[in-house]
Order: structure tokens, then sequence, then C-alpha cells
């Protein structure tokens, strides 16, 4: 197994493109061990595992770690159920969604040494695309055939919601980060915008084709959505109004993710390439990809801001480091402005280590949708993080002149 783990990375490697930009692959192993597309994949919650699901007979799901790429853990789904279409931690990281061809949900609980499942859910449509677990943890969004979103609650599996909410497949579904709204797509090509107990709020129309992913912002203001039309668009929350397209790929956009801070998306396409795209004007930030990796069918942006991971139709889950993408990146005029945070992750505290040149004003430490959760005064470097929840965070130091810098910590 590790012979053919260092083989297909050198084989990848060889087939790399030339347009990286700063992108660099980790590894490449392959999702499923008949080589089946993988159709979704996601990171848990500290960024450190990453979840993928595959085509079938048989369907796998399996857990690889972002570190080595070690396989962790390998599911491979009975006889009794068709191809793995969607894959999701929950934020928590105790449980793992899966979302079966046929329209049935796998729940696994994931507190253990290994993922064991403990409820199928059967939604009683004929086919199931996506799912999505709610900010807090107690409910379960599902997109299925016959134009239906389903909500569940976790455990359990009772219905919350059964919302018409599309005329023939919903095939996207995704919950805000403060939990608030839910959004679908539709390969009618509209995006819908739902309150968290299925009413509907606005319909997005102008995709020329079938809707393959949607993803809400992290400061939940907008709306980021892909198509069969080869296009990206992004939606105003509040309004529904078209805000940008994002244009330059040249077959289906299969999927996407934002970044953390939310100054970038990231996009996968049946073209065979990802792109990263700046949120604030739509401009190409970057291309990368694999030489004649087929259609990339899903992308996931890690948590901690510096892990893309993308899953092909040869089977290939490919982790890549994607350094200097974040909107607070060290300030171009200042360039010695680093800083480096300890211990990462912390549990009580964390200690600021700064050049002694900067004039500090004020350090905010910000959760994962933006909000300030902690505000610091000079001259402390030691910040007590105790009462904080376990989760990633965002500490920026502000100096006088007016220079900020910025970096994720985990808190466990």
């Amino acid at each position: 197994m590790k012979s053919i783990r260092i083989l297909t990375f050198i084989l990848t490697i060889l087939g790399m493109e030339d347009a990286l930009h700063g992108q660099t692959m980790d590894w490449s192993f392959k999702a499923n061990p008949a080589f089946l597309s993988i159709n979704s994949v996601a990171f848990r919650a500290d960024g450190q595992k990453v979840l993928s699901g595959t085509d079938c007979h048989p369907a796998a799901i399996r857990i690889f770690d972002v570190a080595s790429g070690d396989l962790n853990w390998d599911y491979t789904v009975g006889s009794a159920f068709l191809c793995i279409m969607g894959v999701t931690f929950s934020s928590n990281t105790s449980y793992i969604a899966a979302m079966e061809e046929f329209g049935n949900i796998l729940l696994f609980d994931n507190t253990g040494q290994s993922p064991r499942i403990i409820d199928t859910i059967d939604t009683g449509t004929s086919y199931g695309f996506a799912t999505a677990i709610s900010p807090g943890n107690d409910k379960i969004a599902v997109a299925c055939s016959n134009g239906k979103m389903k909500i569940y609650s976790i455990p359990g599996g009772d219905l919350v919601a059964d919302v018409n909410a599309h005329p023939n497949w919903v095939t996207t579904v995704a919950y805000s980060p403060d939990g608030t709204r839910v959004v679908t797509g539709g390969n009618d090509g509209k995006v819908k915008i739902w309150s968290d107990a299925g009413d509907l709020i606005h319909t997005c129309t102008g995709h020329g084709g079938a809707i393959t992913n949607v993803k809400v912002t992290p400061d939940n203001n907008f709306v980021v959505s892909s198509s069969k039309d080869d296009k990206l668009k992004v939606w105003n929350m509040s309004s529904g109004l078209i805000v940008q397209t994002f244009t330059g790929h040249t077959n289906d956009v299969n999927g996407l993710d934002i970044s953390p801070d939310g100054s970038k998306v990231v996009s996968a396409s049946a073209d065979g390439t990802c792109r990263i795209w700046n949120f604030s004007d739509g401009s190409l930030f970057s291309k990368f990809g694999v030489v004649d990796s087929g259609a990339v069918n899903t992308v996931a942006w890690s948590p901690n801001g510096d892990k893309i991971v993308t899953g092909n139709k040869k089977s290939d889950i490919v982790l890549w480091s994607v350094p200097l993408v974040s909107s607070q990146q060290e300030p171009t005029d200042l360039s010695d402005f680093s800083f480096t945070l300890s211990p990462n992750p912390a549990t009580q505290q964390i200690q600021i280590n700064m050049p002694s040149l900067l004039s500090l004003q004020q350090i905010d430490i910000t959760d994962m949708v933006g909000r300030v959760v902690l505000t610091s005064k000079p001259p402390v470097l030691s910040i007590d993080i105790g009462h904080l929840q376990a989760g990633i965070y965002f500490l920026t130091i502000h100096c006088k002149d007016h220079k900020t810098a910025t970096k994720s910590f985990i808190k466990e």
C-alpha cells in the first residue's frame, strides 16, 4: 500500500501543470480501491483530517491524515447502497454524514477511535445529492430528487422540515455559518435562500445551467454558487441580488469553497483545473491542477487556510499547500512584519512573538464567522484564551502606523 502511494505521488508530480502560481502538491492518493470517481471531499474542523466519498461499486468513504496522507479510516459501503454523493464532518467533529445516491443518509459517530455507523435515514426520495450539518450540530439538511430539501434532527433522524425547494432535482445545500439560513441550488439553474425552518426568503436567478455547489461567506453576507454554465456567481444574502460573476473556466464548474477569511474562492471544474479567485473583484488569483487528471469534481479549503483538497474523476484525492492567499497578509511596505504564536494549538494561553520595532496598538481575536471574541491592549503579549470554546480563531495585531497582520490558531 505504501509503495503504491509513493508511486502515485511521483507520477502525479511528473504530470503537474506549470501554472501553479504558488500552489504546491503535498500528496496524492486514491480514494477508492477500484479507482472510482470522487464526488465529495471535506476537512475536519481542526484541518488535520480530510474525508472523501466516491462512486460505486464499491463505494468508499475514507479519512486521510493531512500531515502524512496516511489512510486512517476505510469504510466500504455495502452492496445495498450505491454511490456516495456528499460527505461532511460536523463542526464539533462528533458526526460524519454521507449522502448515498438512492437517498439514504449514513450517519456516523466520530467520537471514538474509529467512526461507527449509528443511523441510516431513508429520505423517501429517488436520489440524494448533498448533505450539510448545521453549525449547531443538531440538524442535517439534504438535497434530494423530486425537488425536495429535507432537514432531520441528529441524532435520532426525526424529520424537521420537508421543503418543496425546486421543480426537479435539488443538487446542493449549505448552511450559513451562523445557522440562520439554508441555501439550495437546483438543476433548474436557481439558487434559493431559506430560513433555518425552511421558509423561502429569496430566489436568485441568473445562471444558465444546473447549480452544482453553494457556499456562504464567513461573514454570512454573501452566497457563492457554481454551475454547469462554466461560471461562479456571488449573491447578496440580504437582497438575493447578484453581486458579480467569475468567468474563465471552459467547462462545468463542479464545486467551490471559500477561504476562512473570505478573501478568496476556489473552484473545481470539468476542464481539469482549479482556480483561485479574489472575492473582492472576481479577478483570477491563480490556476492549478494535474495534467490528464480528468474532471475535478470537488474541492474544499482547510479551516486553517493553508491547504486545499481536491477530488477528481480518476479517484485522486490531492492535497495542496496554498501559501499567501489571505487578504490579511503581511503588508508589502513592511515586509519584516511577521509574528509567531505559541503554542499552536493552545489550551489556556497563547504567546505572541513579534518584532520589537513595531508600535503595538491593539490585539483582536475573531472567530470563524468574524465576531470579535477578545480584545487586548499593550503591552500584554501573553493572552488568556482558556474561556474560549474549542475551535479555530484569527489573531490580528494592529499597530499605531495602521499596519496589521493576522495568523490563525487552534483552541483545544
